[in-house]
């Protein structure tokens, strides 16, 4: 886990509000979100001596819940119930919320809401999302945003390449990452490798103006305005982000390096590469990336058009996982033309995919990624398709 650094005025802020049933920390992936709550969550055990933490991971089942949570007890024993990395799906037009995956987690987190006594909730999400009722509007939320420059500038001091640079180099930093803290760990990275820092930094800021950011500190204004200006600071600095990260993570994934492939092996999580159902443990990206890329073209070749499939499905996660958004779209989109082709069943699963990946690269940015394997004539199809995806799911949902 990262080093923890500034982020008082957030954990304040949750302590103040604890007495409510539960908490919700969102945010971008590698924010800081799970390092927030690995701090929150003692000094909350420590003001309830005797209470119990039940610990589930954001994939589980209300059954998995339930079986974590143990035999019934009095309620008057105080248990909390901590969910990292909560599973959802996004609602367009619904201001941004999700939905809970598993409907019948909804339905279980609704009523432990609403039950009386000493329970708490506390849940790290990529988005708020919504539970019936709606029982979400009991719970605390905290949108995670960037780090300021101070806090930046702290975390910079623990990172060698980043250390050595000037104050100015480091504001520079901060910026075109966005205030992001896994964009400097691994942008420090990327300079540990020999990369000069002037260099690395036009390149990125051309890619930041090219998609529209000529000012990639822009951002930072709005953070200390009303709350709408802070929410649009937040929006973008996670598209700066998002652009940089992409840039980031593709150059890494050329470094022949154990460090780094353990680095981007820690971004998937075990969770992540799980979904990958590969043999022996193997959880580095690299490697990966080889193995499923050598087994497509054999695939190709034998014209085992259910293995490629297959195949460009788990690149796609593994270019989801590492970061590369753009390519995971691409991948994706011909793994749904194979299986729809094949009248496979698998397509609804592409289609959950291309929704999230959607919503986390916004509908510009997605069309461009899938138009690089489509016809143009198809993208409004496709944009039907995860459309009724979307609403079948909110129906299943409600």
């Amino acid at each position: 886990m990262g080093e923890f650094v500034g982020r008082h005025a957030e954990l304040r802020g949750l302590l103040g509000d604890a007495r409510r049933p539960g908490l919700v920390i969102h945010g971008m992936a590698g924010i800081g979100k799970s390092r927030l709550l690995a701090e929150l969550l003692p000094l909350l055990e420590r003001e309830r001596p005797g209470s119990r933490t039940v610990r589930v991971p954001g994939s589980a089942t209300a059954a998995d819940v339930v079986i974590a949570l143990g035999e019934p007890r009095p309620s008057a024993e105080p248990v909390i119930l901590v969910i990292d990395d909560f599973a959802t799906v996004p609602r367009p037009g619904a201001g941004g919320r999700s939905e809970p995956v598993d409907a019948g987690l909804a339905g279980f987190l609704t009523a432990w809401v609403r039950e009386p006594g000493p329970r708490r909730l506390l849940i790290t999400s990529r988005y708020p999302f919504a539970l019936p009722g709606p029982a979400h509007r009991a719970l605390t939320e905290l949108h995670l945003g960037p780090l300021t420059a101070a806090d930046a500038r702290l975390l910079m001091k623990s990172l060698p390449g980043l250390a050595v640079i000037d104050a100015a180099e480091q504001t520079r930093a901060w910026a075109f990452c966005g205030g992001h803290p896994r964009a400097l760990h691994d942008l420090d990275a990327l300079l540990g490798h020999g990369a000069g820092f002037a260099e690395v930094a036009d390149r990125l800021e051309r890619v930041l103006a090219a998609n529209g950011i000529g000012d990639p500190a822009r951002w930072a204004a709005g953070l200390d305005g009303g709350p709408d200006e802070a929410a649009a600071g937040r929006t973008l600095a996670e598209a700066v982000t998002t652009i940089v990260d992409d840039v980031l993570v593709s150059e890494l994934l050329t470094v022949r390096d154990d460090a780094v492939d353990e680095r981007l092996g820690e971004r998937a999580g075990a969770v992540g590469w799980d979904r990958l159902g590969l043999l022996d443990g193997e959880d580095d990206p690299a490697a990966v990336e080889r193995h499923l890329r050598q087994a497509l073209a054999v695939d190709a070749e034998a014209g085992n058009r259910a293995g490629m499939a297959s195949g460009l499905h788990r690149l796609g996660l593994v270019c989801t996982l590492t970061g590369r958004l753009s390519a995971a779209v691409a991948l994706h989109c011909r793994a749904l033309a194979t299986e729809l082709a094949l009248n496979a069943a698998e397509a609804p699963l592409e289609l959950a995919d291309l929704s999230r990946l959607r919503a986390a690269l916004g509908d510009e940015a997605f069309r461009r990624a899938a138009a690089e394997v489509m016809p143009g004539e198809s993208l409004n199809g496709l944009s039907r398709m995860l459309d009724n995806f979307v609403t079948a799911t909110e129906s299943r949902l409600n």
